[in-house]
């Protein structure tokens, strides 16, 4: 007599769930990779054609040097608050124009717009010539 083997399956492994996995990897690291730049080099462009300003709005110019001057008074950094909130209480004018040297600290530049932010500036625009 002769008896039947119970036949078994060949295992096999389900590789559909692991291409899954493998793809959103491979996309996890590319949108992630895409983020991480070591440096920006970049030169800021200068426009053609530039809006003419308001006059009587209070101007801010600072030199390469970083000596400020409002409406081309010279005004010390220290006092630069008190100053500008005097002259745009003289004009009306609550909108402060920086005009500054491409080669001057980014942080005067900060500082001069927190400066004019706390004086009472209602908007801060940036000229170039």
């Amino acid at each position: 007599m002769e008896f039947q083997r119970a036949r078994r399956e060949r295992p096999h492994i389900d590789i559909a769930p692991l291409v899954d996995i493998i793809f959103l990897l491979l996309i996890f690291f590319m949108v992630g990779a895409s983020f991480i730049k070591p440096s920006i080099k970049m030169e800021l462009p200068s426009a053609e054609q530039e809006e003419q300003s308001d006059k009587s709005s209070v101007i801010i110019t600072a030199d390469k040097e970083g000596h400020l001057f409002i409406n081309k008074e010279h005004i010390d950094t220290g006092n630069l608050e008190n100053a500008l909130k005097e002259k745009m209480d003289t004009t009306g004018k609550y909108e402060v124009i920086f005009r500054g040297d491409k080669k001057i600290q980014y942080e005067l530049f900060v500082s001069v717009l927190d400066k004019a932010k706390s004086a009472g500036a209602l908007s801060f625009s940036v000229e170039h010539e």
